[in-house]
C-alpha cells in the first residue's frame, strides 16, 4: 500500500513572482516531485532525492534556502558547506539614518555577520556572513525598528550614483539601439537588401531577450527539448523564411503568454490548495473574554469554544456542555454520543447538538487527528496515477518526433532543394513551436491533484493517487457490511447507485438477517477465509469496500481497498487506498463518481490537446501560410483552458 519513501522540503527566500512561479513549474516537471504547495515566499514540495534537484533550485537563484520538515520542524538542509560571503545592501523609503545606525549595532552585537560597515556617503551597508538567507533575517530586523524601510541586496559593490546607470541608462541605451536596428530593417526591406534579415534578427533578438538568455541556460545545461531553447529556434527559422514582422510578434507574444500561464497556473493551485485548507483560527476563551486566535498558538490547558455545526479541532476535556457528537471520524459510530462536562472529546469530533460546548485543550494542534489527516492526503500524490504515467510516455515521444519533423521540413528539405522545399522552412518553424511539453502533461497533474481535493472536501481520504484513480480500471465491487448491523434504506439505495456503475456487485452480509437480491450477488455470513476464497474466484480487478481490523486480509489482496469508520482503527487506516472519514454512506458511490469525473477531465484535455495540435500541423502543412504569431496565441489558449479546467471538479 503506503511506501513513505519521500521527504518534505521548504524553499524560502524567495525573491518575486517571476521566481515563485519558475521554481514552481520546473519542480512540476520533475516526475519525483509531489504535493507541491505555493506560499506567497516559499514553496513546499515532497521528493525523494533533494539532491537531484539542488542544481535545479540554485540555477534560478543561488541564494534560495532549502530545509528539510521533520514532524513540523523545519531543519537546514545542509547541502554544501557555509561559505564566507560578502554581502551589498541597499535601502528604499529610509527618511533618516538613525534607523540604519540601530540596525548596524545590533547586526554588530550578532555573531552570525562581522565586518558590519555602513557607507553614509552611498548609503551602503556592507557585512560578512555565512548564513545563506540573510537578506531574509536582516529585513526581519529590519522591520522591528522601521517597518516602512525596505532593504535590497546586491551581488557586486554598488555606489548609489550607479542606480541611475543600472535603472535606466541602460534601459534608454537598448531602446535606442531597437529602434536604430527596427528602423534600418523596415527601410532595407523594400531594397530586399542581404543586410535586412540580418537587420530584423538582432531586432528579433533584442525583443526575446529573455527568451535568449533562458535558452542559453538550457543549452549549456544540455536541455535542448526545453520550450525557450524550441521557440528560439522557431523564430531563427521563422527570419529565414522572411516572415520577419510576424516572428517579432510572435517572441513577444510568446513573452507576454508565458507569465500569464504562470498565473493559471498559480491560481489552479490555490484553488486546489483553498480546497484542503485546514481550519487555522479558532475561539478561544480567556477572562471570559472571546479572541480568535491561530489554533497553532493554543497551547495545552487554553478552553476553545466549539459551536454546534464546528469540528473539534485539538482533543481535550469539556469544561461546559452539555451537547451531542458525531464520533465517526474517531469510532466509525453512527450514533450520536452525549457529552457534558468532564467528558473527553477528539479532534474530528463534529458538535451536531444544539448548544455550544467548552473544552479545555489537552494537546497541541500539531499533533491532534486533524494534522494527521493532512499528513495522510498530502502522501497521495507521492505515486504517479496511470493516466499521469500514460501522458509522461506520450510526452516523452512526442517532443522528439516533433522536434526531427521540424528540422526535416524546416532545414534538410530545404538544402536538398530550396526551390521545390524553400516555403517548408515557415513549416519547420511552426513545427517546433507545436514541439515544447504538452500542455496536458501538467493539466493531468493539476487534475489529479483537485481529484484528491474534491475528495478531500467531501470527507474522503486518499492515501494513494493510485487508488483514486485505479477504481476506474476495476471490473468488480465487493462492499462489506457491518457486522451485526440490520440493512437500512440508505444502504440499500447505495447498493442500487453501485450495481449501476457498469461493475459486477458482490455483497458480504454480515447483518443479523440474510439478504436476496437479483440485480447484485450476496453471500450471507462467510467467514474471512471464505470471503477471500469468494475474492479468487471474481472477476478482477477488485475494488473491496470494508470497516474492521478482521477485513485487513481483505483490503490487502484487492486492487483498491476503501476502509469506513475513519481513523478508529490505525491497522486498517494503514492497509487502505481510501479511508471515508464522514458518516454519510452515500460517500462510497460518491468516492466512484469523483474517480470517474478526475478520469473523464484528463482524457478531455489531453484529447483536446492533440486534436488541436493536429489541426494545426494539418493546417500548416495543407497551406503553409499559417502565422507564427498565431500559433503561439492558439497554445497559449489551449494551455490556459486545459489547466483552469483541470479544477472543474471543484466546481
Amino acid at each position: 500500500m503506503i511506501i513513505l519513501s519521500k521527504k518534505t522540503f521548504e524553499i524560502s527566500n524567495i525573491q518575486s513572482v517571476e521566481e515563485l512561479n519558475k521554481l514552481s513549474l520546473e519542480l512540476n516537471s520533475r516526475e519525483q516531485v509531489s504535493h507541491i504547495k505555493i506560499n506567497k515566499a516559499s514553496i513546499t514540495f515532497n521528493c525523494i532525492d533533494i539532491d537531484a534537484l539542488i542544481r535545479l533550485i540554485h540555477g534560478i537563484n543561488k541564494e534560495l534556502t532549502i530545509k528539510e520538515i521533520v514532524d513540523g520542524v523545519k531543519r537546514q538542509y545542509d547541502f554544501a558547506q557555509k561559505k564566507e560571503t560578502k554581502h551589498y545592501f541597499m535601502f528604499r523609503n529610509m527618511i533618516t539614518e538613525d534607523d540604519i545606525d540601530v540596525l548596524v549595532k545590533n547586526l554588530e552585537e550578532d555573531t552570525r555577520y562581522h565586518d558590519v560597515r555602513y557607507d553614509s556617503q552611498n548609503k551602503l551597508l556592507t557585512l560578512i556572513s555565512s548564513q545563506r538567507d540573510v537578506l531574509s533575517l536582516i529585513r526581519k530586523e529590519l522591520f522591528k525598528i522601521n517597518p516602512s524601510i525596505d532593504i535590497i541586496e546586491h551581488r557586486k559593490p554598488i555606489r548609489s550614483q550607479d542606480v541611475f546607470n543600472q535603472k535606466y541608462l541602460q534601459t534608454y541605451i537598448r531602446i535606442g539601439i531597437f529602434l536604430v536596428v527596427i528602423a534600418l530593417a523596415i527601410i532595407t526591406s523594400k531594397d530586399h537588401s542581404q543586410i535586412t534579415p540580418i537587420l530584423w534578427f538582432i531586432t528579433m533578438l533584442l525583443l526575446g531577450e529573455s527568451v535568449l538568455k533562458n535558452a542559453f541556460k538550457d543549452i549549456m545545461q544540455k536541455k535542448f527539448f526545453k520550450e525557450d531553447v524550441l521557440a528560439l529556434c522557431a523564430m531563427i527559422m521563422g527570419i529565414v523564411s522572411g516572415a520577419y514582422l510576424e516572428t517579432c510578434i510572435a517572441i513577444v507574444l510568446y513573452q507576454v503568454t508565458t507569465p500569464l500561464l504562470n498565473k493559471v497556473l498559480e491560481r489552479s493551485l490555490e484553488k486546489i490548495d483553498k480546497a484542503v485548507e485546514m481550519p487555522e483560527t479558532g475561539i478561544k476563551v480567556a477572562d471570559n473574554q472571546e479572541e480568535e486566535v491561530s489554533l497553532y498558538e493554543v497551547e495545552v490547558g487554553d478552553v476553545l469554544v466549539i459551536k454546534p455545526g464546528e469540528t473539534i479541532p485539538i482533543p481535550g476535556k469539556v469544561t461546559k456542555g452539555p451537547s451531542e457528537l458525531n464520533t465517526y471520524s474517531n469510532t466509525s459510530t453512527y450514533e450520536l454520543v452525549k457529552v457534558k462536562k468532564g467528558s473527553i472529546v477528539h479532534s474530528g469530533d463534529v458538535n451536531a447538538g444544539q448548544n455550544p460546548i467548552y473544552v479545555k485543550v489537552s494537546e497541541t494542534y500539531e499533533s491532534s487527528n486533524y494534522i494527521e489527516l493532512m499528513n495522510i492526503a498530502s502522501v497521495a500524490p507521492s505515486f504517479e496515477s496511470k493516466i499521469e504515467k500514460y501522458v509522461k510516455i506520450l510526452s516523452k515521444f512526442y517532443t522528439p518526433i516533433m522536434v526531427i519533423l521540424g528540422l526535416v521540413l524546416g532545414i534538410v528539405l530545404p538544402i536538398i532543394n530550396f526551390k521545390d522545399y524553400g516555403q517548408y522552412i515557415h513549416v519547420g518553424a511552426i513545427l517546433l513551436l507545436l514541439s515544447g511539453a504538452l500542455s496536458s502533461d501538467q493539466s493531468t497533474s493539476l487534475g489529479m491533484l483537485a481529484g484528491f481535493a474534491k475528495a478531500f472536501q467531501n470527507g474522503i481520504i486518499i492515501e494513494s493517487s493510485l487508488g483514486l484513480d485505479s477504481i476506474n480500471a476495476t471490473q468488480t465491487i465487493v462492499y462489506d457490511r457491518f457486522d451485526g448491523v440490520e440493512v437500512t434504506e440508505e444502504e440499500l439505495e447505495l447498493f442500487k447507485k453501485l450495481s449501476h456503475m457498469g461493475r459486477v456487485l458482490v455483497i458480504f452480509n454480515d447483518g443479523p438477517v440474510a439478504l436476496e437480491n437479483d440485480q447484485y450477488t450476496i453471500y450471507n455470513d462467510l467467514s474471512v477465509e471464505e470471503k477471500l476464497e469468494k475474492m479468487d474466484s471474481l472477476v478482477g480487478p477488485i475494488v473491496y469496500i470494508g470497516d474492521s481490523f478482521k477485513d485487513i486480509e481483505l483490503l490487502q489482496k484487492s486492487y483498491v481497498g476503501i476502509s469506513r469508520g475513519g481513523l478508529a482503527d490505525s491497522k486498517v487506516v494503514e492497509n487502505s487506498d481510501v479511508v471515508l472519514i464522514d458518516s454519510e454512506l452515500n460517500r462510497v458511490y460518491e468516492t466512484f463518481l469523483i474517480a470517474r469525473k478526475m478520469r473523464s477531465i484528463a482524457v478531455a484535455n489531453n484529447a483536446l490537446t492533440l486534436f488541436m495540435k493536429l489541426a494545426i500541423l494539418i493546417t500548416v502543412i495543407s497551406f503553409t501560410g499559417l502565422p507564427l504569431w498565431s500559433v503561439v496565441f492558439i497554445e497559449f489558449c489551449i494551455s490556459a483552458f486545459v489547466m483552469i479546467s483541470a479544477t472543474f471538479i471543484l466546481e
